[in-house]
């Protein structure tokens, strides 16, 4: 799923959250890469895929989930929970799963701002191990 050529992007967002849109936005103004989208509210993806999103990301599964989202701090939060049970969890809760993020044949990187988009060719250094 994240194996990708040079110039392309895979772009995984949730579609509910505002500023996720508005990343994905930004995102298409960038002529210079083939993108490929994922919105993760409409499509599932599978425990192999968020374990390979993990590995490319570098984390631990507890830290695919977005800490301020209302099912993480409700089901999760301050609980000890097995990683093949996280797994589950953010398979079947995929609006916990922290958003957008940006997967090149580099590496990948969770963004923090919509804006972080405008400068791709940056966030591009910084997946390839300057993190």
């Amino acid at each position: 799923m994240f194996e990708l050529e040079k110039n392309e992007i895979k772009f995984l967002y949730n579609g509910k959250k505002l500023e996720d849109r508005e990343a994905y936005a930004y995102v298409l103004t960038l002529h210079k890469h083939v993108i490929n989208e994922l919105d993760v509210s409409k499509n599932d993806m599978t425990p192999t895929q968020v374990l390979e999103l993990a590995k490319k990301l570098n984390k631990s599964i507890i830290d695919l989930f977005d800490e301020n989202s209302d099912y993480f701090k409700a089901n999760i939060q301050g609980k000890e929970i097995e990683d093949t049970d996280l797994l589950t969890l953010l398979v079947k809760e995929k609006s916990a799963l922290k958003t957008p993020i940006l997967i090149s044949a580099e590496g990948a990187k969770v963004l923090e701002y919509p804006r972080d988009t405008i400068k791709i060719d940056m966030v591009f250094n910084e997946i390839s191990g300057k993190d």
